[in-house]
């Protein structure tokens, strides 16, 4: 496994009026990782600087009633073309900090404190990691491009509390409890491309003409 990195970690003064509760997005043995091809679903840890993830977090106890895609053996299926379209149909869930680089190292990410709005200072929070390949830097644009597209399993995090007196509260790390991309295969699965879908139909219709013809 990889070696421990540094942390860094931001205090917040506690003369700031509002906060809420904040955690530093980072993982260690919990890896990113991918299908090595789209025929090929051998795994590999995602390369350095070969593509993002995502902090999606709410209260503990909010449901998720329309998740964002579902894992079968044939990889991750995602069910919204558009991360807005997904928030939109799963009130209380959003969106912490802004798509973070795999940078530093082969499937290893760390953004530093994230501040999660929609959560308050110190409460605990469900949260889980969206993760897409390639220099995208909108989970909108993955899926339009085709990239490989997954999310992790739900966890539950303390947060910290730059309110807190006299000495504020340290962000509280996700290594912890983030456990990597869930799946069958722990795997970042393809999207297919309309051109698959396209050359798919087109082999099923000869397919039909040819036995018509016997």
């Amino acid at each position: 496994m990889k070696k421990a990195f540094t942390l860094f970690v931001l205090i917040v003064t506690p003369t700031i009026a509002l906060a809420q509760g904040t955690v530093i997005l980072q993982n260690q043995t919990g890896l990113i990782r991918r299908w090595t091809s789209l025929t090929d679903s051998t795994l590999i840890s995602v390369p350095k600087n070969g593509g993002y993830v995502e902090l999606i977090a709410a209260p503990t106890g909010t449901a998720l009633p329309n998740p964002l895609g579902s894992h079968n053996a044939s990889g991750f299926n995602p069910n919204y073309s558009s991360l807005s379209g997904f928030l939109g149909a799963n009130p209380g869930w959003a969106v912490a900090g802004g798509a973070c680089p795999i940078a530093l190292g082969a499937g290893l990410f760390s953004s530093g404190t994230v501040t999660i709005n929609n959560i308050a200072e110190g409460a605990n929070a469900e949260y889980f990691l969206i993760g897409w390949t390639g220099a995208f830097t909108s989970y909108d644009a993955a899926y339009a491009a085709g990239a490989f597209i997954s999310a992790s399993a739900i966890a539950t995090t303390t947060t910290g509390d730059p309110l807190a007196t006299p000495v504020p509260g340290f962000p509280v790390s996700l290594r912890p409890t983030f456990a990597g991309l869930m799946g069958p295969l722990l795997a970042i699965a393809p999207i297919p491309e309309p051109t698959s879908f396209a050359l798919a139909g087109l082999g099923l219709a000869a397919l039909l003409v040819f036995r018509r013809r016997r």
